[in-house]
């Protein structure tokens, strides 16, 4: 957006942001051991040491895949493919991995089964 004096709003403020870089990746990931619940959102994300590295944005069962899933944003160094996180769900904490992408199903086997 430009005021009337053509100076675009914001603009200072993106560019020292993009100097300074993206702080966090944003990941898709499998929360392992999950029988009852599933990431909602909003939950912290730690490393196996069990510091904060992130936070969860959403989750959901994956019915077609059979997976609990989730989103999130983590700290760069933690958002490798394969990587071990994790999760708490009501107030209990469980392994979960980094995925290459959202998983999907391009063929629809498993809805053909």
């Amino acid at each position: 957006m430009r005021t009337k004096s053509g100076h675009d709003v914001g603009k200072e403020a993106l560019e020292k942001q993009l100097e300074a870089g993206v702080p966090h990746r944003f990941i898709t990931f499998e929360v392992h051991g999950v029988t009852d619940a599933d990431p909602l959102g909003n939950e912290p994300l730690f490393d196996r040491k069990g510091t904060i590295i992130g936070r969860a944005t959403a989750g959901y069962y994956g019915h077609a895949l059979r997976k609990s899933l989730g989103l999130g944003y983590v700290k760069p160094e933690f958002a490798a493919v394969g990587g071990d996180i994790e999760i708490e769900i009501l107030g209990e904490r469980k392994r979960a991995t980094v995925l290459v992408d959202s998983p999907y199903d391009p063929e629809n086997k498993d809805l053909r089964a």
